[in-house]
């Protein structure tokens, strides 16, 4: 089971469920660290001071702002938790929503939602029924490692999720909206619109890999076992740059059959990769 991130309460009106948060997301990405060429050790990053000329240890560091260039305000551990809201292990619930009000570009961190006391399991489903029956998400804040953040709570995946979402001030203005100047004609538009359609099926997530990573075990392991990789590249697709000559002959291609799902294959020593990442 994946670690509890965050323990409190989800609070809406009088009433009040005690949950625990974890994980939903499990990076796959590959790591490397940096070495020295000439003799192969782990490079070291320390705490470098360059006004004594020396190298210092992390109990001698404390937080400061820049207000002015080169002027810094020390903020003290004590001062922070002084400013902490006075519910900081609630989840204070201020509003249900519609889902399709909040646009994909708030979402920030995915973690899953669990009862966090044994005897809490009814409320805690209770809850998730009555947002699932009524087809409503919870908004409202959470504060948790120094931070508070605005939270989006939502039935799905068979149980209770919690999306971490940025503030209205943290999304920048989109400068790159549509101008009078696009103008579509009749025809593009109808062959774009064919071709959407002819691309258009059921999300199934399963069918996506991430290639990369999975070359990149590949290419890892021929070089533990003193192998040379052999790399099959796709061949690039042309370059159309004549817009209803491009659609047509994408809507040729789709040929109005559904495309079909790429089967994934497990490349030679990719699981040695995987398990030594867990270890």
């Amino acid at each position: 089971m994946a670690a509890t991130v965050w323990n409190g309460r989800i609070t809406f009106g009088l009433v009040s469920v005690p949950v625990k948060l974890h994980r939903a997301i499990e990076s796959h990405d590959i790591s490397f660290h940096l070495l020295h060429e000439s003799c192969l050790t782990r490079i070291k990053l320390q705490n470098y001071c360059p006004h004594h000329d020396k190298v210092v240890e992390r109990s001698e560091l404390v937080r400061g702002y820049e207000y002015e260039k080169g002027k810094y305000v020390i903020i003290e551990q004590d001062e922070l938790k002084q400013i902490q809201p006075e519910s900081s292990n609630n989840l204070d619930i201020e509003q249900f929503i519609d889902a399709s009000e909040v646009d994909p570009v708030y979402f920030e961190k995915t973690y899953y939602v669990a009862p966090a006391e044994s005897g809490t399991e009814k409320s805690f489903a209770l809850l998730t029924k009555a947002m699932e029956k009524k087809e409503r998400v919870g908004i409202g804040k959470l504060f948790m490692r120094d931070r508070e953040y605005l939270a989006l709570l939502r039935p799905a995946m068979g149980g209770m999720v919690l999306q971490l979402l940025n503030y209205p001030d943290e999304i920048r203005k989109n400068e790159f909206v549509l101008s009078d100047k696009s103008v579509v004609r009749e025809k593009e538009l109808q062959l774009a619109e064919m071709l959407i359609d002819n691309l258009t099926e059921k999300f199934r997530p399963e069918r996506y890999k991430n290639e990369y990573i999975a070359r990149l075990e590949q290419l890892i392991e021929a070089k533990i076992g003193g192998r040379k990789l052999t790399v099959h590249r796709t061949k690039r697709k042309p370059v159309v740059t004549d817009l209803m000559k491009a659609l047509e002959m994408s809507l040729k291609q789709a040929g109005g059959k559904k495309p079909a799902a790429r089967a994934s294959k497990q490349p030679q020593g990719a699981k040695a990769v995987k398990s030594r990442r867990a270890s």
